[in-house]
């Protein structure tokens, strides 16, 4: 339990040290008039102090506890299907009002690891034209807490880079829990995603259609609701394919 306890603390300090603080014209507006990051700090003997207490915490809790967490979770591979996988999905959601949202994504699990990356793009039917925007969302170190036969809880952090306004990064931080049951077609995937400049909240369901050998093949349907810069509010309800190969 103590083992646990130190491996979730770490968890945390590690997601907190990567994380940083019409719908397509208005959130280029936004982007326009939002300063992505803040200048220089100084240094000295406290911060000096303060990288190697850093070091130490990384060094002692993170090549010990934690990659003794994924050599036992490596062990029980056998016993959680997924556990060592890649997963392939391409989502699109659709507002009546005329915009709509594409989502593919590719995520690679490894025991205790994930990272997840996908291209977020809102596209918008204009009166003379079709408008989109584009971000590329990589969640880079997912850390899978929670890991049992039928349910996954991550949490994660990583970066979101804008395609326009400059191609201004931020950092961006996950939650999700994962249901795949094995024993049923149903499962799941709730997920929140927060950013300085975006909140997102997602859900499906999903139902499984085909499986040949290592590839698991879902259709999945829910919705997506995202705010941009506290102000610009994109949602949808969503459906697509979900591939998993394990």
């Amino acid at each position: 339990m103590q083992k646990s306890i130190r491996v979730f603390i770490f968890s945390i300090l590690l997601i907190s040290s990567l994380a940083t603080r019409a719908q397509v014209g208005d959130i280029k507006s936004a982007s326009s008039s939002h300063s992505s990051g803040a200048g220089p700090r100084g240094g000295g003997e406290g911060s000096g102090q303060g990288g190697a207490l850093m070091f130490d915490i990384l060094f002692n809790v993170f090549f010990g506890e934690v990659i003794r967490a994924q050599q036992n979770m490596l062990e029980r591979r056998h016993e959680v299907p997924g556990m060592v996988s890649f997963e392939a999905m391409v989502h699109a959601a659709v507002q009546p009002s005329g915009y709509y949202l594409v989502h593919p994504r590719a995520r690679v699990n490894w025991g205790l690891f994930s990272s997840d990356f996908r291209f977020n793009y809102l596209i918008e039917e204009g009166i003379d034209e079709v408008v989109h925007i584009r971000t590329n969302d990589w969640q880079i170190l997912q850390l899978n807490l929670v890991t049992t036969r039928n349910v996954v809880g991550r949490v994660g952090a990583g970066i979101m880079r804008e395609s326009f306004s400059g191609n201004k990064t931020f950092g961006e931080w996950t939650g999700a829990l994962q249901a795949h049951p094995h024993t049923t077609r149903l499962g799941g995937l709730f997920e929140y995603r927060g950013s300085e400049v975006r909140r997102e909240v997602s859900a499906f369901g999903q139902y499984r259609v085909f499986e040949r050998g290592a590839a698991h093949g879902f259709a999945t349907g829910g919705a997506v609701y995202q705010k941009y810069y506290d102000r610009v509010t994109v949602w949808g309800i969503q459906g697509g394919l979900l591939f998993k190969f394990y």
